[in-house]
């Protein structure tokens, strides 16, 4: 039972092949939106209930250093959304694409950023099942010998002589 206890306690990584993720920036003090085209990214990890993609804020980070960095435009708030297959990836770009294109003509000025100038690279994550602490059970309330807890204001009764 105890050996079961590590591996209960943290959860499971999926390693997928590829997947497909994008990229959306934005700086809320001007019009200017960015989206990036959907690539294609390898050995991408998963949590295996939620299906969620581990490391997303490394690849946002990518995305936000490459704005910084490459087009010195710091500050900018960098979005990362993916899918497990290409038809789920394209599904929210154009939902999202569409927001800021037709819902909102006008208002912003989209501009895209192909491949050969940004790529996501493949985030590496240690095996978190290693280096996770194990959680501990609970503690029972504090009870007195004769199995009665204590009042809330934390003061003991006087004992019956």
């Amino acid at each position: 039972m105890a050996a079961m206890l590590p591996t209960a306690a943290c959860a499971k990584t999926i390693i997928k092949p590829k997947a497909y993720l994008f990229g959306f920036i934005a700086n809320f003090s001007d019009s200017v939106v960015y989206f990036t085209d959907i690539q294609t990214v390898d050995s991408v990890r998963f949590e295996s209930k939620t299906k969620f993609l581990k490391g997303r804020d490394e690849y946002s980070n990518q995305l936000r250093n490459y704005f910084a960095q490459k087009l010195n435009m710091p500050h900018r708030t960098c979005i990362v959304s993916f899918g497990m297959t290409r038809k789920e990836a394209e599904k929210k770009y154009v939902k999202m694409k569409k927001l800021y294109t037709s819902k909102n003509a006008g208002k912003y000025d989209v501009r895209y950023i192909n491949e050969n100038e940004f790529k996501f690279e493949t985030v590496v994550i240690e095996d978190e099942e290693q280096s996770k602490p194990v959680n501990k059970p609970k503690k029972d309330k504090k009870t007195k010998k004769d199995g009665k807890r204590p009042p809330r204001d934390g003061k003991m009764p006087p004992r019956n002589k």
